[in-house]
């Protein structure tokens, strides 16, 4: 891993290093339930995972963040300028603006019930909320939008059907890898 990979990792590891920690120790506790639930601590499939890295732009998959809380944990852990893919819902996203307004130039929504994201973005990111129909066309609008030394990131802020979100995080991934 390359420094500026690193750097890009932000405080991330600390809090992935203090978890594997804890359940390190609670891994010595005697009630085999409560060890269970800790002790794959280490390592949390599709949340805050770079999944590429080209012309200086880090493509992150937080496609686990099915909460606004999760994405809220996300967003106020990146240090650069994020370009932020989000799927449309009826989810009250107020308390996001504060760190939305801190780190996000742009919101794009995926998917067809937009109007409660664009509603409460628009005038608070320093770009513009825009609207897609998928996938595909959301990453080529946050690749005109991302410069060297931003992110674009898929944290879908919903709890939709798990299908609907691993399909769109598929499409997230191969998109950024070609």
């Amino acid at each position: 891993m390359t420094l500026e990979q690193l750097a890009i990792q932000g405080r991330r590891p600390e809090t992935l290093t203090m978890a594997a920690t804890i359940g390190e120790s609670i891994g010595k506790a005697r009630k085999s339930s409560l060890k269970n639930y800790f002790i794959d601590c280490e390592r949390v499939k599709h949340r805050n995972e770079v999944v590429e890295y080209k012309n200086g732009v880090s493509y992150i998959d937080d496609s686990g963040a099915r909460s606004i809380s999760a994405t809220y944990f996300t967003l106020s852990e990146t240090s650069a300028p994020t370009v932020w893919i989000t799927v449309g819902g009826k989810g009250d996203y107020e308390e996001l603006i504060p760190v939305v307004r801190q780190c996000v130039v742009s919101v794009i929504c995926v998917g067809e019930c937009t109007d409660s994201v664009v509603r409460t973005f628009s005038g608070v990111v320093r770009g513009s909320v825009k609207t897609a129909s998928d996938m595909r066309e959301a990453m080529t609008l946050a690749e005109r939008i991302a410069v060297p030394g931003s992110n674009i990131l898929f944290s879908p802020a919903n709890s939709l059907q798990d299908k609907i979100i691993a399909c769109l995080a598929s499409d997230f991934v191969k998109t950024a890898k070609k």
